[in-house]
């Protein structure tokens, strides 16, 4: 796309912002930052928001004002199944989707878990098709419905998954818009397994190259709807927190894009004569970092942006309060209770990122928590600046393992895979399934699946009928994952249901088991079938 041709598409984008109830001043201590110091300004203004409770009456119950048409169905993004919204619980046949996995952060029911931001009711089928596959463009489908697409990715997408999920187009601008304030409102966060093939650790740029460019284009292509304004309005009622992006859409460009080396006004102007007075405009007086939930004898480490102008001498960092052993900051791996920033760290285009440790000493009782004081002091500043830091601590539980049951429904294409319900708590359940070759002796594909409790049951799509099935199933919470269940196999029967008797000439499947028309050409993992005998192969 010409340069030309983005500015032009950036001040469509803005002319959304009309209409949009910003409150005044919100985003006023952006004004004149750029690149990462932006993002980590953005961080310091939408990271604290409500924790809505998980489930039919808290996530369900604002779904019915952030996701329901005006003739009273559900908006869901991945099917066009009609299902009307029901006036309490949930919606039939309809799961919670986590658009960022929640296995991307270790599944622990964080703000993360609970963020309706990206949060969204869609069919349990789709649902399940997406597991925790990075978004991508698909190249060879393995499944697809009206907006959705599973396949190996397009060259340069999935950051080197051999599954992506293609949502419709209509929607891949508002799906980037929520990945932009997710690793914005979450910079603090680290990203494991999957994750990292999109998200990438620390405060910037928290995104894999490769998904940068495509949710530049996805967001530059699908400028922001009125949906999307309808929705981050509803949002801002029920969590008090916006999405930067849908406001100002042109913020993605002075943060990943083609205007990194400008700094951002509201109106897209020439910045006012700058004050020469010193500024902290992160952290704010009384900010609220949180730790969150930490398991006994691990730790957890947050970062925290100190963003200033004008300043001319240094500052202190100091930890004060009666947990305070618990906590330390950090400088060159090197714990410390006090920590002396200088006045050019403060001043810099970035900022300075204070790291924060958080090492528990013991575990608190429920609804309680460790809590601290960071003070920031300095010449410059009228009075301290007070930080409150909290955080959790939990014995570590054994999970235990889940008890798979028999397969249920078995077709020739097709089964059930089924498990008991835990007795504990749980996050969510990782379905494993394996598919092995007709000797039985060497596994050909690998599926996971990811199901939300208390889901006990899984449809298993794609099932290549001459091929042994076998599947194990675990449960994970507080990030912690139980050993796998029992392992329950779905026998082989003779024929795979669209497959020629006479399989002398090669047959070539997806890792779905879906059969394609012809060789595959695009690099990925596939299955062949020749001569009664079923083999993986991988093309490069």
């Amino acid at each position: 796309m010409k340069l030309g041709n983005i500015f032009l598409l950036t001040l469509l984008l803005s002319v959304f912002t009309v209409s949009a109830e910003i409150p005044a001043g919100y985003y006023d201590a952006c004004v004149g930052k750029k690149q990462s110091a932006l993002k980590s300004q953005l961080y310091a203004i939408i990271k604290n928001h409500d924790k809505i409770s998980y489930g039919s009456s808290g996530t369900w119950g604002a779904f019915r004002d952030t996701d329901v048409r005006s003739n009273g169905t559900v908006w869901d993004i991945y099917s066009d199944d009609v299902v009307d919204m029901p006036s309490s619980g949930s919606a039939s046949g309809m799961n919670i989707e986590h658009t960022f996995p929640k296995s991307w952060w270790g599944g622990s029911k964080n703000d993360t878990y609970c963020d309706i931001m990206h949060l969204m009711p869609v069919n349990s089928t789709v649902n399940s098709r997406r597991s925790n596959h990075p978004y991508g463009e698909v190249a060879s489908e393995s499944w697809s419905n009206s907006r959705s697409k599973v396949g190996s990715p397009k060259s340069g997408h999935g950051g080197g998954s051999s599954t992506v999920f293609e949502p419709d187009d209509e929607y891949k601008g508002d799906l980037a818009r929520t990945y932009f304030y997710m690793v914005t409102c979450y910079q603090n966060l680290s990203w494991q397994g999957n994750g990292l093939l999109t998200a990438a650790n620390g405060t910037y740029p928290t995104l894999q190259t490769w998904a940068i460019d495509m949710l530049l284009d996805w967001h530059r292509n699908d400028p922001v709807s009125q949906k999307e304004i309808d929705r981050n309005e509803a949002v801002y009622y029920h969590q008090g927190n916006r999405n930067p992006f849908i406001d100002y859409p042109d913020m993605v460009e002075y943060i990943w894009g083609t205007m990194q080396n400008v700094e951002w006004t509201e109106e897209g102007g020439v910045l006012p004569p700058p004050s020469q007075d010193p500024e902290l405009t992160s952290p704010l007086p009384n900010d609220f970092f949180s730790f969150g939930e930490v398991a006994y004898g691990e730790s957890a480490q947050i970062e925290i942006p100190v963003l200033g102008t004008n300043f001319k001498h240094s500052a202190l960092a100091t930890l004060k309060g009666d947990d305070a052993q618990m906590f330390s900051l950090i400088f060159a791996n090197t714990e410390m209770n006090a920590l002396t920033l200088t006045a050019n760290q403060i001043n810099s285009t970035t900022g300075h990122v204070l790291k924060v440790r958080y090492t528990p000493t013991s575990i608190t009782a429920e609804d309680l928590a460790h809590s601290a004081v960071i003070e920031l002091t300095s010449t410059d500043l009228a009075e301290p600046i007070t930080v409150y830091i909290q955080g959790s601590c939990y014995e570590k539980q054994n999970v235990q393992p889940v008890v798979a049951l028999e397969a249920s429904d078995i077709t020739g294409d097709s089964y059930v895979a089924n498990w008991m319900p835990s007795a504990q708590d749980i996050d969510y359940y990782t379905v494993y399934r394996n598919v092995w070759d007709e000797k039985g002796e060497e596994i050909v594909v690998v599926e996971v699946y990811e199901v939300d409790a208390p889901e006990t049951s899984l449809k298993m799509s794609g099932r290549m009928a001459d091929c042994r099935e076998t599947y194990t199933v675990t449960a994970t919470m507080n990030g912690v994952e139980s050993e796998h269940s029992n392992m329950i196999t779905v026998d082989a029967i003779n024929s795979i249901i669209g497959v020629d008797a006479d399989d002398s000439e090669a047959q070539y499947f997806s890792v779905d088991g879906i059969r394609l028309m012809s060789k595959p050409t695009v690099s990925g993992v596939y299955v062949v079938r020749k001569g009664g005998k079923t083999s993986k192969i991988t093309i490069r």
